[in-house]
């Protein structure tokens, strides 16, 4: 019950400045994700050091505002749930809090502040922090989104990400329609059950665990890897096999789904990514045929000029161009996957 990882070779000759203009021949590798066609180039440019994390620039900026998400602000500047829906307004469970979205765009749509810290590196992020998050937004599914089958936890981590506000904090959405993504991966989900009778989940862990290249390891029910088909330099993925969502996991799973998001941001730390987002795609119901995906991509300003590595390709050819390849990322997270 195997999936197909397709690769295309392309090969382009050119004569280098950077040679004494002699003859240079590199090749152009094209992926295409088996869970939801997405299209990766990867290129043979060396990739330059991103430097150390410095937020410096977005602290300073937020000194001069008043932050709603710190502790103090957050009962007279959020946003609160109808009483029939929470009494009391807000969720909260450890130090993470839960509000509606005073902007919210879809059925379903909250904010959840993940600490008090106003602010955190991506490294300095507790287990805790993250389980209780997740925990949080489970229980708020259950709680607020009834009728309603589609949802997604996300997180843009710093201005570079699109986040708004520097205090740290996720994005949860519900509807009853997929977002495109969730369709096409649902899509495909679908299709490989009908013809192969077998998890669409299952059968990519089975494949990156068997070929190793990109296989991080399994924690609790979720399978890590580097993505194939990577959305970003640095592109982490986890899946969980067998159509679970996020409300059948049991506290100690989300426990380790977390454990997992916090070796990958001791990771990003380590490599001087300094902005990320975080998207994990979850069914509310076990028909729903969406496998649970998490990704954590890079947003990464390549030096010296600080150049976004979104461009063209991605935003108006639904391509994403990266220079590491997601093999190598494996072998340079690996160390951090180590208890």
């Amino acid at each position: 019950m195997s999936l197909r990882f397709p690769v295309t070779r392309r090969r382009t000759a050119f004569l280098d400045p950077f040679q004494g203009f002699q003859r240079r021949e590199l090749e152009i590798e094209v992926r295409q994700d088996p869970l939801t066609g997405h299209v990766a180039r990867i290129l043979q440019f060396r990739a330059r050091p991103l430097g150390p994390v410095d937020h410096s620039l977005f602290l300073k900026r937020a000194a001069a505002l008043k932050c709603p998400f710190c502790p103090e602000n957050i009962p007279h500047m959020c946003a609160r749930f109808l009483p029939q829906q929470v009494p009391g307004g807000r969720l909260s469970r450890g130090e993470a809090t839960l509000f509606p979205n005073a902007f919210p765009y879809e059925a379903m749509n909250a904010v959840l502040v993940l600490t008090h810290r106003h602010y955190l590196p991506p490294g300095d992020f507790t287990l805790r922090q993250l389980a209780d998050g997740l925990l949080l937004a489970r229980e708020a599914f259950r709680r607020l989104a009834g009728g309603l089958r589609f949802a997604s936890v996300n997180w843009n981590y710093m201005m570079p990400a699109g986040a708004g506000l520097v205090h740290p904090h996720f994005q949860l959405a519900a509807g009853r329609s997929p977002t495109r993504f969730q369709a096409a991966l649902r899509r495909r989900a679908r299709a490989f059950a009908r013809r192969q009778g077998s998890d669409i989940a299952r059968a990519y862990l089975d494949h990156e665990r068997r070929h190793r290249s990109r296989w991080l390891g399994r924690l609790g029910p979720a399978g890590w890897v580097a993505a194939f088909a990577p959305r970003a330099i640095y592109d982490l993925m986890a899946l969980v096999p067998g159509g679970r969502g996020l409300m059948d996991l049991s506290p100690q799973q989300v426990h380790s789904l977390a454990r997992g998001i916090t070796r990958v941001l001791a990771y990003f730390q380590d490599k001087g990514v300094a902005a990320f987002n975080l998207a994990l795609h979850t069914p509310l119901h076990p028909d729903t045929g969406l496998p649970l995906m998490l990704r954590l991509v890079s947003r990464v300003e390549i030096p010296p000029m600080g150049v976004d590595e979104i461009n063209y390709f991605e935003k108006l050819h639904d391509e994403m161009l990266t220079f590491v390849p997601p093999e190598q990322v494996a072998e340079e997270i690996r160390p951090f996957w180590r208890d």
